[in-house]
């Protein structure tokens, strides 16, 4: 007899209760092989807008493996972007291979998909893409996969009005062919440095029209744009969404969880808790990230695909280390390097971490010159 799912925090009970046939799932491993976990694919209608940037080919590969190795595979929300893409048939003419793949992986081993908070459409698709759909998945009876927007304190009390808002910022992205994103050092486009230098104006404007408040007797001007610039800030340092905090308060009250998995703030960690427990985030495949994980019973493993990079708590040191407690202000003067340029940003293009694609000519271009090289003719 399978054992009941843990008891988890009410935000997380009573999820999706609208939504037929969407229950929590228990996985147990029967053979002692791995199971692996990807969270927000995103893929799109492959145009520019499309944040999956045409990786079809590591994907690919990155299934082989799964194939290969695992008894497996649990997909943690947001594979299929219809925000972006708005329909299904768009998203299978940009990526069949793909969408094909997953299709006939689930006809030979264990596919479970974790419901995310891009998917209200997919519950019309399940027979054809032939995903176990859940609502959360505990793996081995002490590991717990939730997409992570229930943690999330705008989007889990705004289910509905996200859509609208992620709808209207995709429209946009299309529009004018850019991304302004947080945090900058993951979207380090032209585009959203300069919006990132506007902001720390709008922070000192902000800053100037508070202090006026409480001289005279009015504290609530201002008021509001300090929460936005509070959760703006928030995601700089490492935690978008601000969902890390919660989900590993999550973890830690419940002693049966020793390790709770998330995705949906696109930002990868395997972040060790004290009490012997671990958050971790599974990243993403958009923009140039290709993160995955995985657990064969004693350990889990979190990797970057294309790099090859395994990855620890580093992205989640501001949070840690209590630095998120500083001001936006304080975050760009640390920050900003002049001429539109950001430290985190250009330190992350240096180690190749998370590249854009227009990042990787520039990298590619730069080492030509020192080393004398010409370019590979195409």
């Amino acid at each position: 007899m399978t054992p009941p799912p843990p008891s988890l925090p009410d935000r997380l009970e009573g999820t999706h209760a609208n939504l037929d046939g969407i229950e929590p799932l228990h996985l147990q491993r029967s053979g002692g092989g791995r199971v692996y976990f990807v969270s927000d694919i995103h893929l799109g209608d492959g145009t520019h807008a499309d944040v999956f940037l045409e990786k079809d080919a590591d994907f690919l590969a990155f299934l082989d493996e799964v194939e290969q190795n695992a008894e497996a595979l649990i997909i943690v929300g947001d594979a299929l972007d219809f925000e972006q893409a708005w329909y299904f048939s768009r998203i299978v003419k940009a990526h069949p291979e793909v969408v094909s793949r997953l299709t006939k992986l689930a006809q030979s081993m264990r596919v479970v998909y974790v419901y995310g908070n891009h998917d209200p459409d997919v519950v019309l698709f399940r027979d054809i893409l032939h995903w176990e759909l859940c609502s959360r998945v505990i793996v081995d009876g002490h590991i717990l996969a939730v997409h992570g927007w229930e943690f999330d304190t705008y989007v889990g009390r705004n289910f509905e009005q996200s859509h609208f808002l992620t709808r209207m910022m995709n429209l946009y992205e299309r529009a004018f062919r850019t991304w302004i994103r947080l945090p900058l050092s993951q979207y380090y486009t032209r585009s959203n440095r300069f919006v990132h230098w506007l902001f720390s104006w709008l922070a000192r404007g902000n800053a100037v029209l508070r202090k006026a408040g409480a001289r005279w007797g009015r504290p609530e001007l201002g008021r509001g744009l300090q929460e936005w610039i509070a959760f703006w800030t928030r995601a700089e340092l490492g935690d978008p969404m601000g969902i890390s905090g919660p989900a590993m308060e999550a973890v830690r009250n419940h002693p049966e969880l020793d390790l709770i998995i998330c995705g949906h703030s696109h930002v990868p960690g395997n972040v060790p808790l004290a009490g012997d427990n671990t958050f971790v985030n599974l990243g993403s495949w958009s923009f140039g990230n290709s993160q995955y994980g995985w657990w064969d019973g004693e350990e889990f493993r979190l990797r970057d695909w294309i790099t090859g990079r395994s990855i620890g708590a580093e992205n989640y040191r501001p949070i840690l280390e209590g630095w998120a407690d500083r001001t936006y202000l304080e975050w760009f003067e640390d920050e900003y390097l002049g001429y539109f340029k950001f430290r985190c940003g250009e330190e992350a293009l240096r180690k190749g971490v998370r590249p854009r694609p227009w990042a990787l000519e520039r990298l590619e271009h730069d080492r030509l010159r020192t080393t004398g090289e010409h370019p590979a003719p195409r």
